[in-house]
C-alpha cells in the first residue's frame, strides 16, 4: 500500500469542507472522532462524581445539568479526554492553513474563515446557547423573576458552551493572516519538521508557566467570548504546530509520528501520575507538585495527540460511507449537540435509572439526534455552504 494519503487534505474548522472533492481521510476521520469525544464529555458531565450544580446561581455550576445519579467510572474518561482533545483539534485546524492562505490570499482566506467560523459562532451564541442553557435555569431554586433571556444576555454573563472554540480559532487565523501580510518570512517553510519530542517540549513551554499561575480549569467570560486563559498558550502553540507540520509532507506518511504507540502509552501513564496515583506516597512541596502536575499534563496531552495521529494515519486507509457521512456532519454535530444533550439530561432527571443507563441514553441519543439535525439542515443550500 502506498504510504501517501489516498486523498489530499483540507480542514477549515471542526468539520471538513465536504464540498471539496479531495480529503485526507485519516485526518478527516480523526477530526470526527474528536467531535464524538466532545459529545461524550458533555453527556458524561451530568453523571461524574465531581460535577456540582449551584441552585442559587446556575451559571456558576460545573455543568449546566447535574443529576443525583452518578457513575464515577466516567471521571477518568472525562479528565483524560480533557488533557488533549481540544489541543489536538487546534493542531488539526492548523494543518492546512498555509496552503489555503497561499491559494486564496490573505483577504479571501480571512473572509472564508469569517463565513466558516464567524457566522456559525454568531448564530450559536444568539440562538443555540439560550436554548441549551434553559434547562439549567429551570433547575434553579428559586428562579429569578426577571425573564430568562433578559438575564441570560446580561447578568448571567451570556454563557455559550462549545462555540467558544470557533471565536478562538478565528482569532488565531486572524493573527496568522496579519503575520503573513506584514512578516511573511516568519511563516517560511522550516528546514526540519518537528518530531514528537519537540511537540512535547513545546507543550511544556506553552502550558507550564501559565499553569503555575492558576487553575487551567478556570474560565474567563467577556460577553459571549468564553476562554480558558491558562490554556490559551497551549492551544495557540498547537495551532502553530499544525501550521508548521502542514508546510511539509512528513506527517502525511504512515508511521508518523515515529513511535506513536509508545507515545500513547507514555501519555496514559502520565495521565495516571497527573491524577495523583503517587500523591499519597510522596509528600512533595507545593511548587514541586505543581511542576510535576504541569509536566505530566503536558506528557498526557502530547502522548494522546501523537498516539491518535499515528493510529489514524496507520489504520485509516480507505473511506467508508458511514464515516464519510459522520465527517460531513461533524461540524453540525459540534454546533447543535450541546442543546440536545442538555435537554435529554434534563428530561431524565426524574427517571429512577442507574447513571450508566442515563449516560448511555444521553450519549447515543444526543449523538444520533445531533447527526440527524445536521444532516437535515445541510439540505438547505445556504447552510450547506457554511457547514
Amino acid at each position: 500500500m502506498n504510504n501517501q494519503p489516498i486523498q489530499k487534505p483540507s480542514a477549515d474548522s471542526p468539520s471538513d469542507e465536504t464540498q471539496r472533492k479531495q480529503r485526507d481521510v485519516a485526518i478527516d476521520y480523526l477530526r470526527s472522532f474528536i467531535i464524538v469525544l466532545v459529545v461524550f464529555l458533555h453527556a458524561a458531565l451530568a453523571y461524574t462524581s465531581f460535577s456540582t450544580y449551584d441552585e442559587t446561581r446556575w451559571v456558576d455550576s460545573s455543568a449546566p445539568v447535574v443529576d443525583t445519579s452518578r457513575w464515577p467510572v466516567l471521571d477518568g474518561f472525562v479528565l483524560y479526554y480533557d488533557t488533549f482533545f481540544m489541543a489536538l483539534l487546534f493542531l488539526i485546524s492548523g494543518l492546512f492553513v498555509i496552503s489555503s492562505l497561499e491559494c486564496k490570499g490573505g483577504r479571501d482566506f480571512f473572509l472564508s474563515r469569517l463565513q466558516r467560523l464567524g457566522v456559525p459562532f454568531v448564530f450559536a451564541v444568539l440562538f443555540i446557547a439560550p436554548l441549551a442553557f434553559l434547562p439549567s435555569f429551570l433547575m434553579a431554586d428559586p428562579r429569578p423573576q426577571t425573564p430568562y433571556l433578559a438575564t441570560f444576555f446580561t447578568s448571567d454573563g451570556w454563557p455559550v458552551g462549545p462555540p467558544w472554540f470557533l471565536w478562538v480559532l478565528l482569532l488565531f487565523n486572524g493573527v496568522v493572516v496579519l503575520v503573513h501580510r506584514f512578516a511573511p518570512n516568519v511563516l517560511a517553510k522550516p528546514h526540519k519538521q518537528p518530531s514528537a519530542f519537540v511537540v512535547f517540549l513545546v507543550t511544556i513551554v506553552s502550558f507550564l508557566p501559565l499553569g503555575l499561575v492558576g487553575s487551567h480549569y478556570w474560565w474567563v467570560t467577556l460577553g459571549p467570548f468564553d476562554v480558558q486563559p491558562i490554556r490559551l498558550g497551549l492551544y495557540f502553540a498547537y495551532f502553530l504546530l499544525g501550521i508548521v507540520l502542514g508546510t511539509g509532507q512528513r506527517w502525511q506518511k504512515v508511521g508518523w509520528p515515529k513511535y506513536w504507540g509508545a507515545w500513547f502509552i507514555v501519555g496514559l501513564f502520565s495521565f495516571f501520575v497527573y491524577m495523583g496515583v503517587f500523591g499519597e506516597i510522596f509528600q512533595l512541596p507545593a511548587l514541586v507538585s505543581q511542576v510535576m502536575l504541569g509536566v505530566t499534563f503536558a506528557a498526557s496531552c502530547t502522548g494522546a495527540s501523537m498516539g491518535f495521529l499515528g493510529a489514524f494515519r496507520r489504520f485509516v486507509r480507505r473511506p467508508h460511507p458511514i464515516f464519510d457521512n459522520l465527517s460531513a456532519n461533524a461540524y453540525g454535530i459540534y454546533l447543535v449537540h450541546y442543546a440536545i444533550v442538555l435537554w435529554i439530561q434534563f428530561a431524565l432527571l426524574s427517571a429512577s435509572w442507574p447513571a450508566w443507563i442515563k449516560f448511555s441514553a444521553v450519549f447515543f441519543g444526543g449523538l444520533a439526534l445531533s447527526w440527524g439535525v445536521s444532516e437535515l439542515v445541510r439540505w438547505i443550500p445556504v447552510v450547506r455552504r457554511v457547514l
